[in-house]
């Protein structure tokens, strides 16, 4: 025989916190059914808010209203039932077609007269309106915290939520040790999976505690996630793809954060390794332009052989590039690294030289600050004409969509040069000095250096090699192609114009990489590279 339902609902949402809780419910409507003499045969209770279809509790009592299985619902208010129009129309279409008897409530009650649906239907539709103003509410809310810098989600690893200021802060426990990551992987010399090894065995790294989650080890897909967010660098990016520039503090620069996606190849997936070779991931096959693998051989006499060659995987196409030793392919990158030698007394004019440019070059690096501040002021002239034509429907939303995002990443770009620290001439001269520093001794150290060694120091000089036909190609990158290139001319370190663009270049693209923390996976052990840098021993 038909009975009647308590249905007691409590969303998480925060305006809901004023909603009796679950247990209040259920003795208040116990109560009520107690003082009318209805006999209750089951309670419902719910944890889920009503915003939108699909509450499984919900659904289960539908279907039993559609059986005839129940006569009337008790609940506290209409809108713990529904706060869609589907689940509203639901409920009225029962008491319209006479599938329940009676929708109680702690102030009236709803039958199939015409009346009671009316007042029935206004009061869902109030409730629907609630949700949708709600929606509209948070989204305002959401928009203006993003353009003034702030996330409304939990931040990535290294930073944190500070509640009393509502802001995003630096986690103390994990923000270096982040940092730490972002630098093996921008030696070029270590992979993410590497990387993920060392700091949980090495530094002991954790996901930061919380109610539920966290207090592990970090994850393969966690690191990749993590070197692919632009959160890192100081921009917000959200699921639609538009762009906001945060005000929490970056961890890493916008060259930084690039070379990154360059050395993992986005779109990247971490793949297990059997074995460590130094320039895998770094060639390209001449002959289909796919990836360059390396395999290890080991003799009946127990010697060992590595061979690179392509892998062999692009669709469609048949290659026979051959197979080069390991041997031949270091002995051609060394060659490569013969013509960036600085002789040692040359090494002594050319710092001269930096010396005396640098002083004469104030006047110029504020040209330059100068020439940003009109390009950032162009780009919101810009905006401002794109937003005035649309206002006027000149423009499509799609292409206005499209338009603002690259207006906000040519501004955002700008706005990280004008707000990147102005190295001070002694930086400048150390930083120079280093790099031929590096540029004199990077053959020798190649000779007799470790894995991480090797492919560090052609991560740093060799651009796009290539293999072909057991014959490396490559170019050198700068600054270090001008050290080849004048190296290769009689008058070579002559030209004023020679050291301007000398220090131009290194200061721009040359980056000294910290490898404290890295090891080599062959014997387990790191020589620190950072002599090569400052230029002790050999």
């Amino acid at each position: 025989m038909p009975s009647h339902i308590i249905y007691a609902r409590k969303s998480t949402e925060s305006a809901d916190r004023q909603v009796l809780s679950i247990d209040s419910q259920v003795n208040e409507l116990q109560t009520l059914a107690a003082r009318r003499g209805i006999r209750v045969a089951e309670v419902l209770t719910e944890s889920k808010s009503a915003k939108a279809p699909g509450r499984p509790v919900f659904q289960g009592l539908l279907k039993r209203i559609n059986r005839g299985q129940i006569r009337g619902v008790i609940c506290w208010k209409m809108d713990r039932l529904a706060r869609n129009h589907l689940d509203t129309g639901a409920i009225l279409q029962a008491l319209a077609d006479g599938r329940i008897e009676e929708v109680i409530t702690s102030d009236r009650t709803y039958t199939s007269d015409g009346n009671d649906r009316f007042m029935g239907n206004f009061e869902l539709g109030m409730a629907t309106k609630y949700i949708d103003d709600l929606r509209a509410n948070v989204r305002r809310g959401n928009r203006a915290r993003f353009q003034r810098g702030w996330i409304n989600y939990l931040p990535p690893m290294g930073y944190m939520n500070d509640l009393a200021t509502k802001t995003v802060v630096k986690d103390p426990e994990r923000f270096d040790l982040v940092r730490r990551m972002w630098d093996l992987l921008l030696t070029g010399a270590c992979r993410p999976d590497e990387i993920r090894k060392t700091a949980n065995d090495t530094w002991g790294f954790r996901t930061r505690k919380r109610k539920r989650t966290g207090g592990k080890p970090a994850s393969r897909s966690m690191l990749y996630r993590m070197f692919g967010d632009p959160f890192y660098m100081g921009i917000i990016r959200l699921r639609s793809g538009e762009t906001f520039p945060g005000a929490h503090p970056p961890m890493v620069t916008k060259e930084e954060f690039d070379r990154a996606q360059d050395l993992l190849g986005r779109p990247g997936r971490p793949r297990p390794q059997r074995h460590q070779f130094p320039f895998t991931g770094l060639l390209r096959c001449g002959n289909c332009a796919g990836s360059v693998t390396a395999e290890e051989h080991v003799k009946p006499s127990g010697r060992r052989y590595v061979y690179y060659h392509c892998s062999r995987q692009k669709t469609g196409i048949v290659c026979r590039e051959p197979a080069v030793s390991g041997t031949s392919l270091e002995e051609q990158f060394l060659r490569t690294l013969t013509q960036i030698t600085v002789p040692k007394r040359s090494l002594v004019w050319i710092l001269k030289q930096v010396n005396r440019t640098l002083r004469s070059e104030e006047g110029r690096r504020q040209e330059i600050c100068e020439s940003l501040g009109k390009g950032l002021a162009a780009t919101r002239r810009e905006m401002e004409n794109l937003v005035s034509l649309r206002i006027r429907d000149l423009v499509t939303e799609d292409l206005f969509a499209a338009k603002k995002q690259d207006i906000d990443a040519h501004r955002f770009d700008l706005e990280a040069k004008l707000a990147a620290p102005a190295r001070s001439q002694e930086d400048i001269c150390r930083l120079t000095s280093e790099t031929f520093t590096f540029a004199a001794r990077a053959a020798d150290v190649f000779r007799s250096g470790t894995k991480v060694q090797k492919r560090m120091i052609v991560e740093a000089v060799c651009l796009n090699p290539t293999l072909n036909q057991k014959t490396l190609l490559t170019k050198v990158k700068n600054p270090f192609r001008l050290i080849a290139e004048a190296g290769s001319r009689p008058d070579w370190c002559t030209t004023r114009d020679d050291v301007r663009t000398w220090i131009e270049d290194t200061t721009e693209y040359f980056t000294i990489p910290s490898l404290n923390d890295t090891e080599d996976k062959t014997d387990n052990t790191y020589d620190s590279i950072l002599d090569l840098y400052s230029g002790q021993g050999g």
